[in-house]
């Protein structure tokens, strides 16, 4: 009985978040500022401040800084934004001489005339491409979905973080005192083991992409590459879903590069060169200081977790998918050692050695 009312429950649950994942979006961020902020209004707790006077003072700074950061950077940005939608044609137009040579090269090579007319395609690829952003544009802006889901994330995830950070010891205590007897230390020692997966990589991958976005930022400007800040800034934020964030970002940069200086090896390789120190400064120095082995999941079933996420809820899955599948791990990793534990098996057996 205990067993099937789980499933269902479990079931229930993934069904309910799955036809709610179009509004799901504010309230998840309401709960990650919550938790991201717990510690802090912790320790204002602790210095006798009243939790709901520490939750609300929490929350503003928080928020206010956010705004403050985008204020001072939105002329930047701005600026930036309306330039490269005017390069546009420009880049695009850089990449004729490489992309001629290719499809040459591919016609000399299989006998089939591939090439075609260059800029003929180019031309309309660009005026198709603009055309299609302008309309995104304004689509977006019409929407009164996009409009709901802007307006909630501004008004309703302050409101619902606030809410959770005041009452999250309470929520926190309340889950707890629903736990039977016989399993709750079992329980709790999954719920800290989660507790300390997620805040591993929720706290730690936050300031690594911020650290990694004014890196690449830096680094692009100082090989003189155009809208380095906002390429900067894009992959800041693409960093935080793991492997694919970082590459898009840096296929954008190259291709920009490539805008700018045509097929120049050496300019391409400065801005190759700043994404590849910056991988290393983020996987030698970043990662191991901020998020160390807390989170230790294999790379294989973060790409499958970001891309199964996005298949199943969106944007709103790529951006939970790491974190699920964290938790989940904890999980699997329980049940096996459960597993291993019944049945005998040692948790590490060395593979045979080979005969010669």
């Amino acid at each position: 009985m205990n067993k099937w009312f789980w499933i269902g429950t479990t079931a229930v649950v993934i069904l309910f978040v799955y036809l709610t994942k179009g509004v799901m979006l504010p309230f998840l961020a309401g709960l990650a500022v919550a938790y991201f902020l717990d510690p802090i209004a912790d320790r204002l707790e602790a210095l006798k401040v009243p939790r709901g006077a520490a939750a609300a003072m929490v929350i503003t700074v928080f928020f206010l800084v956010i705004v403050g950061v985008v204020l001072a950077f939105w002329p930047i940005l701005q600026s930036q934004i309306a330039a490269i939608s005017q390069s546009l044609p420009q880049t695009l137009a850089g990449l004729r001489p490489w992309l001629n040579d290719t499809l040459q090269t591919l016609s000399d090579r299989f006998g089939q005339d591939v090439a075609g007319d260059v800029d003929s395609m180019l031309a309309s690829f660009s005026d198709e491409l603009l055309a299609r952003v302008k309309h995104g544009a304004g689509t977006v802006l019409k929407s009164g979905l996009a409009v709901f889901n802007i307006l909630s994330l501004m008004l309703i995830s302050p409101v619902v973080a606030f809410y959770l950070l005041r009452d999250w010891d309470l929520l926190v205590a309340k889950v707890d005192s629903w736990l039977p007897p016989s399993g709750s230390e079992v329980v709790r020692g999954l719920a800290r083991n989660v507790d300390t997966v997620l805040a591993g990589f929720v706290r730690g991958q936050l300031i690594v992409s911020t650290i990694m976005g004014i890196l690449y930022a830096i680094g692009w400007s100082a090989v003189g590459l155009d809208f380095a800040i906002l390429l900067g800034v894009l992959a800041g934020v693409m960093s935080i879903v793991p492997f694919v964030g970082a590459l898009f970002a840096a296929a954008v940069a190259v291709a920009m590069g490539i805008g700018q200086w045509g097929m120049d090896p050496v300019q391409l390789g400065l801005v190759a060169s700043v994404f590849l120190v910056v991988q290393v400064i983020e996987g030698s120095l970043l990662t191991p200081k901020l998020i160390g082995d807390r989170v230790g999941l294999h790379p294989v079933w973060v790409l499958f977790a970001v891309f199964a996420g996005g298949e199943v809820m969106g944007f709103v899955g790529v951006l939970i998918a790491v974190p699920a599948a964290a938790a989940i791990a904890v999980l699997v990793r329980y049940w096996i050692d459960v597993y291993l534990e019944h049945h005998g098996i040692p948790d590490a057996v060395q593979p045979a050695a080979s005969k010669e």
